[in-house]
């Protein structure tokens, strides 16, 4: 590619579909060193770039510059790629894609292979969940406006919900995110959730909250994969005393009061 500027090579790309590039893809239009870093500085001085980690970087596009940054899910995909990563958006964030979006998120929310450190650049902010198996049946394929975004299944992304409790602040909200979330859920693929490794105290909570928010045809369909006979009993929440009464069917103790802020759906 021959440019005559550091901000032609980013309109270049840009004319070519991509939105992100690494150090070493720069350094060979660009030149490397001390004179790379000055021109890579300019362009995000400017507005154009931001510095993902690593030596990857993100362009900024016209449409974005007004807000000083570029959009995570424009940038994700291409970035776990550049850094060998298995990760899907999750959490509230993910919820947000299944039409469950009454609970807003300050942060994107990504799961990820790896332990990696919060990323925040102006007003971006993403948190990252630890899993350090990611299988495909997980998550599914997006399309968003620069290309591709892993996101994760309605029924793993309730199951997440509960799995790591940063990622949604308490029961009653991971409640009234179910009522919404419930509707793009499916038995089948709740019973596929014990044998991709999900943990059953987190599996017999949120049998539990599908019960408890109306959607007691899914809480059905995740009861008959799990073995909960001679389960062990399980707060449902687990920083609070162990009083309350027993429910049977799951094996929970309800400690708690769980308070959704829309309207349960209706039990089927």
């Amino acid at each position: 590619m021959e440019v005559k500027g550091s901000l032609e090579y980013i309109r270049r790309l840009l004319q070519s579909g991509k939105v992100t590039f690494s150090r070493p893809e720069a350094a060979a239009v660009l030149g490397a060193g001390a004179t790379l870093s000055n021109k890579l500085s300019r362009l995000e001085s400017k507005g154009w770039i931001m510095p993902v980690g690593r030596g990857f970087y993100a362009i900024i596009e016209p449409a974005d510059h007004e807000r000083g940054f570029a959009p995570a899910y424009s940038f994700l995909d291409d970035w776990a790629t550049h850094r060998g990563l298995q990760y899907y958006v999750g959490g509230v964030s993910a919820a947000a894609f299944h039409g469950a979006s009454h609970q807003g998120v300050q942060e994107v929310q990504v799961v990820a292979d790896h332990v990696l450190r919060p990323f925040e650049y102006r007003e971006l902010k993403i948190g990252y969940f630890l899993k350090r198996s990611i299988l495909p049946p997980m998550w599914a394929q997006q399309t968003v406006r620069s290309g591709y975004l892993r996101v994760a299944t309605p029924e793993m992304t309730a199951y997440d919900l509960l799995f790591f409790p940063k990622a949604c602040r308490s029961l009653s909200r991971a409640a009234t995110i179910l009522v919404e979330l419930g509707e793009a859920m499916r038995g089948r693929a709740l019973k596929q959730l014990p044998e991709l490794g999900c943990e059953q105290a987190s599996l017999q909570r949120l049998g539990w909250l599908l019960d408890f928010t109306g959607w007691s045809r899914l809480g059905d369909a995740l009861h008959k994969a799990l073995r909960l006979d001679q389960a062990t009993w399980r707060l449902l929440e687990p920083q609070l005393a162990r009083m309350g009464k027993r429910n049977a069917r799951w094996r929970i103790v309800e400690n708690t009061q769980v308070e959704p802020d829309i309207e349960k759906g209706e039990a089927e």
